[in-house]
């Protein structure tokens, strides 16, 4: 398994980014295109791409997912959508990525009565993305969120036959269903209850700490903790999930609440390297 960090356009602004995800020990990292990477700058020639790539990092693509509704029932949204994010998809081939996520989501209340309604609107769009990605060789991982509709491990299973596997994003897991539950769930009682397809079907991991008041999550991105970063390694050494992939998505000291240091999460790198190759 490779250890990646997420990226979005706001860390370009450090001057020591190279140094500080190399000193991570990080094996890659995971560019999030967000606007304005997509359309409005060649992400190809930004300068710290380029150091980042020198530097012996692999890198892959998290394809755009704000204000974005590739599971919208209303045509022109969704279509509107996909053409944006196939063409941002397209110009991210030169970086050569070693694979692309995406959210499949809706904003629309009728698809918590009619789910179906959503998810036959998210197939729509999820064949053509996998021509793209098929024609280049890329991988491509449908994400878990928070989504009561389109984005449960339980529905995910209906894209699995179009050709992808599953990223799951396990704050994003714990928060939808503990809403489902009404009550508090951790991250071994949503991979228990998880369909056996989903689980052999996850790829990559999204992992970050996050806090919860009720059986809401209220923030996310943070330094994990121990315990959950515990509670995740026994998951892998129970081999009920085998991701090819651990992308750590924490922006934020858990003490603090301040930006962190990406060389900071070194220790989490290092324990999840050193206990997957003893589960394996």
């Amino acid at each position: 398994m490779k250890i990646y960090l997420t990226l979005w356009y706001k860390d370009f602004r450090k001057r020591d980014l190279v140094e500080e995800v190399v000193s991570g020990g990080f094996n890659g990292f995971e560019l999030s295109l967000d606007y304005p990477l997509c359309g409005y700058m060649k992400i190809e020639q930004l300068s710290l791409i380029k150091d980042l790539l020198k530097s012996g990092l692999e890198v892959s693509v998290h394809l755009p997912w704000r204000e974005i509704y590739l599971a919208s029932p209303i045509e022109e949204i969704r279509k509107s959508s996909l053409e944006y994010v196939a063409r941002c998809f397209t110009e991210a081939l030169p970086l050569n990525p070693t694979y692309a996520v995406l959210h499949l989501t809706a904003d629309q209340a009728v698809c918590s009565d009619n789910e179906d309604l959503c998810i036959s609107s998210a197939i729509s769009s999820l064949e053509v993305l996998v021509e793209v990605a098929e024609k280049y060789g890329i991988p491509l991982y449908v994400e878990t969120t928070r989504n009561y509709c389109c984005g449960g491990l339980e529905h995910s299973v209906k894209y699995l036959e179009r050709g992808v596997k599953l990223c799951l994003d396990i704050p994003h897991a714990i928060e939808r269903y503990s809403r489902l539950l009404k009550k508090p769930a951790g991250l071994s009682e949503v991979v228990m209850d998880a369909p056996p397809a989903a689980l052999e079907a996850v790829e990559c991991v999204h992992f970050h700490g996050y806090s919860m008041s009720s059986y809401y999550v209220l923030e996310s991105h943070i330094e994990p903790t121990r315990e959950l970063l515990g509670e995740y390694i026994e998951i892998l050494k129970s081999g009920m999930l085998k991701p090819k992939y651990t992308v750590l998505e924490s922006f934020f000291s858990s003490a603090t609440r301040r930006q962190i240091r990406f060389s900071d999460l070194r220790w989490c790198v290092d324990e999840l390297k050193k206990n997957y190759s003893r589960s394996r």
